[in-house]
């Protein structure tokens, strides 16, 4: 069982709850209420490697703090890879699927209702017969294949992500191409033109390749991934919600919980955005912790109910 060794001492077996260098006597047996041991544990273990995440990277999200960002970290950890939680972490990606398609794609103009995206993803339909059904179909299609081993990080698979999220709903000229005409980000800000954006994105992801093997902090590698994505715009549409998937994705390869931007907090969300691509990415991080902190309310429920 993932997290629970068991070691013999004179013939009388002893359990611990372990995770890295983490380690915590469990019993001679294991008890009814293994999970919710396991979600103390693991709340303890996020709250010590809280403690020791680099002053510099503290010092950036300052005056807020990481601890909901870790908590968000190790819950998913241990929900996403312990056998005993299956139906916690179904529970937990069908919310999240849901809630991400409604908000990331209400912030760009969509009037599906949140309710109408949860029937369509609890009903047996498999082939969309609607443009709504379609267009939900495909987030749910790009959201899927952004956070799974196919997702390689390269070109092909950014424009998998865009070639998902826009079949059968842009011309075929547009859906997973690169831009051919000038367009803006966020208010009104400038973007690459179109015969930079292949450039650009190769030097983008080779930042990308780069900064991991020097061990950054991952969330702020995938912001600046966002927010450098977004000032490229290398698609003439789409461009918002291809940018968040990636941001997910990003975070869920790397073990942390991914995280909504609400919709409701949307011209906050291009404010701080554009401050980002100007250079000045402070008020997108402490955005980032915002919305995290909104998102650990909304599934927290789900998970913590199942484990008492």
């Amino acid at each position: 069982m993932k997290f629970i060794v068991k070691k013999v001492i004179k013939g009388r077996p002893y359990h611990y709850l372990q995770y890295g260098t983490h380690q915590k006597f469990l019993g001679t047996a294991i008890p009814h209420n293994v999970k919710a041991k396991l979600m103390e544990f693991f709340l303890e273990v996020a709250n010590k490697e809280y403690e020791r995440i680099d002053g510099k990277i503290q010092c950036l999200f300052a005056p807020k703090n990481l601890k909901k960002l870790e908590i968000m970290h190790y819950v998913f950890i241990l929900i996403s890879r312990n056998e005993l939680f299956a139906e916690e972490y179904t529970a937990f990606q069908n919310k999240f699927a849901a809630l991400f398609t409604f908000n990331s794609n209400r912030s760009e103009g969509s009037k599906i209702k949140r309710e109408e995206i949860e029937k369509t993803m609890n009903s047996r339909i498999r082939i969309p017969k609607t443009m709504n059904d379609t267009e939900i179909f495909n987030s749910l299609a790009a959201l899927t294949f952004s956070i799974s081993p196919d997702m390689k990080w390269n070109i092909k698979s950014i424009k998998s992500v865009h070639g998902l999220l826009l079949q059968n709903m842009a011309p075929a000229s547009v859906v997973g191409k690169w831009k051919t005409d000038h367009n803006v980000a966020p208010n009104n800000q400038p973007t690459s033109a179109p015969q930079f954006v292949a450039d650009e994105i190769r030097q983008l992801l080779k930042t990308l390749k780069d900064t991991k093997k020097n061990g950054a902090y991952p969330p702020l590698i995938a912001l600046s991934l966002y927010y450098r994505f977004e000032h490229i715009h290398p698609f003439l549409d789409g461009n918002g919600r291809v940018g968040r998937i990636l941001f997910n994705a990003y975070l869920s390869h790397h073990s942390y919980m991914p995280i909504i931007f609400f919709t409701q907090n949307h011209v906050a969300h291009c404010a701080s955005l554009t401050k980002a691509i100007d250079g000045r990415p402070k008020a997108l991080y402490l955005h980032m912790l915002d919305q995290a902190a909104k998102t650990l309310e909304e599934i927290k429920m789900i998970i913590h109910a199942r484990t008492r």
